[in-house]
């Protein structure tokens, strides 16, 4: 199994990945006992990725640039947490944020993940103008 583990506070996900690998390491521990069997059961345990903890204040120059794109084309504002390439950025303190591409996923990380491409455009539209109006600060 893969198991993905987030969060913008790297005292909380050091934690947190701490306490699975216990658990981890508990259920195997368990199982063996349960069955008693000649063979045991065991568990590799391997990190296929890293995005380091981090997040950009709201209040930083980047953000609140494209809070007012997003205003001036009429799209919502919704700042949200999540795991993206801009962790990297962020985590060697430098101000980054992650935009939608335009259109709009469905159902993300599931067998019924979709992409519906009404609108895309504004996507491109509302990149264009976040990198115009950052190059002028």
């Amino acid at each position: 199994m893969e198991v993905d583990m987030r969060s913008p506070d790297s005292t909380a996900l050091s934690a947190l990945e701490a306490r699975f690998l216990r658990a981890v390491d508990a259920a195997t521990a368990e199982e063996n006992e349960r069955w008693r069997a000649t063979q045991t059961v065991t568990a590799a345990k391997e990190r296929v990725g890293y995005r380091p903890a981090a997040a950009t204040p709201a209040d930083s120059a980047i953000v609140r640039t494209a809070e007012a794109v997003h205003r001036a084309l009429g799209l919502p504002i919704s700042l949200n947490e999540s795991s993206t390439d801009s962790n990297i950025p962020m985590s060697l303190g430098i101000p980054a944020i992650t935009i939608g591409g335009g259109g709009r996923g469905l159902a993300a990380h599931s067998d019924h993940e979709s992409f519906d491409t009404s609108d895309s455009w504004l996507g491109t539209q509302r990149a264009l103008l976040l990198a115009i109006a950052l190059a002028q600060n």
